[in-house]
C-alpha cells in the first residue's frame, strides 16, 4: 500500500504550528526573506553558493523546531526524477569554447564539465524544495495571503488591483494537499476494483497507462472541488466590498526590519560567490 501514499509523499504546503523565532515573524518580513533566497538560487551557478543556501534552509528547520522527514520524503519521491535530470544534462551540457569529450558513444558526447553543470542543477534544485518546503512550514496560507497583499498595496493606488492575484497563490497552495489526497482515494478505489498499481511487470510503460485512469477522475474531481469552493465564496461575500478587513493587524517590528537585511545579505553573498569562482 506504500505505493498509494501519495500525501506522504508530499512535503510542501504544510503549515506546522510554532513559537519559534520564525514563526514570530511578521509575515511580510517572511514573505521577502525566502524570496530574495530562492531568487539568489535561482540566478546563481555557484556550487559554493547552492550549498549555503541549503545549509541555511537545514539552519532554518532547526530554528523553527520543525521535522525535516517531511522534506526528505518529497526529495526521496522526486528522486527518480533529479536522477534524470541528472543524465540529461551530461548529454545536453555543451561548453562555450572547445574541449576534450571525456566519453563518446554514437551520436553521444559527454564534456568536461558536465557533471559539474549537472551536479550544479540537482543541488539548486534540493536547495529549492528545502527552502520551499522550509517557508510553508512556517508561513501559513492565511499570513502568506496577508503578507503579499500588504507587500502588493502600492499596487492598488495606481488602480492595480491584487487581491485576485493573492488569492490564486493562497488556493494554489492550500490545494497541493488535497490533491494528493484525492489521488490517493482514486487509486485504492481503483485498486478495490482490480487495477494492478502494486504490479512490477510491464515497465515504466505500463505505470504510465495505469495514470491515464488516475488523471481523469482527478481532473472531474477538481472541476468539482473548484465549483465548491466559489460557491462557498460566493456565500461568503467575498468581493462585495472593495476593501477587506483582517482580524489580526500586522506592523513591522525592528527585529523584521534586521531578518528582511539578513535575507538580503546572504542572497548577495550566494550571488556574489559566482563572481570569485567558486
Amino acid at each position: 500500500m506504500s505505493s498509494f501514499e501519495y500525501l506522504r509523499s508530499i512535503g510542501i504546503g504544510y503549515y506546522y504550528p510554532g513559537d519559534s523565532f520564525l514563526h514570530r515573524m511578521d509575515a511580510r518580513s517572511k514573505v521577502i526573506f525566502f524570496f530574495l533566497l530562492i531568487l539568489g538560487l535561482t540566478l546563481t551557478s555557484s556550487p559554493a553558493g547552492l550549498g549555503m543556501g541549503l545549509v541555511v534552509g537545514l539552519i532554518g528547520f532547526g530554528l523553527a523546531r520543525v521535522s525535516l522527514k517531511p522534506c526528505l520524503r518529497t526529495l526521496l519521491g522526486i528522486s527518480p526524477f533529479m536522477i534524470f535530470l541528472f543524465v540529461l544534462q551530461l548529454f545536453i551540457f555543451r561548453p562555450q569554447t572547445s574541449v576534450d569529450v571525456i566519453w563518446q558513444w554514437k551520436f553521444l558526447h559527454v564534456y568536461a564539465g558536465a557533471f559539474r553543470s549537472a551536479l550544479v542543477m540537482v543541488v539548486r534544485f534540493v536547495s529549492l524544495v528545502v527552502l520551499l518546503s522550509l517557508m510553508t512550514s512556517v508561513v501559513s496560507t492565511l499570513e502568506m495571503n496577508h503578507g503579499i497583499a500588504l507587500l502588493l498595496q502600492p499596487l492598488v493606488a495606481i488602480g492595480i488591483h491584487t487581491d485576485m492575484l493573492v488569492m490564486v497563490i493562497q488556493v494554489m497552495l492550500r490545494f497541493l494537499p488535497l490533491l494528493a489526497l484525492r489521488m490517493e482515494q482514486i487509486a485504492k478505489s481503483q485498486a478495490s476494483r482490480g487495477a494492478q498499481w502494486d504490479s512490477g511487470s510491464g515497465g515504466i510503460l505500463k505505470r504510465a497507462r495505469l495514470t491515464i485512469p488516475l488523471l481523469i477522475p482527478l481532473f472531474l474531481s477538481i472541476l468539482e472541488q473548484s465549483e465548491r469552493t466559489a460557491d462557498a465564496m460566493l456565500c461568503r461575500c467575498y468581493g462585495v466590498s472593495a476593501k477587506r478587513s483582517h482580524y489580526y493587524e500586522h506592523c513591522l517590528s525592528l527585529t523584521d526590519v534586521l531578518f528582511i537585511l539578513v535575507g538580503a545579505g546572504l542572497t548577495i553573498l550566494i550571488t556574489y560567490l559566482q563572481r570569485l569562482g567558486y
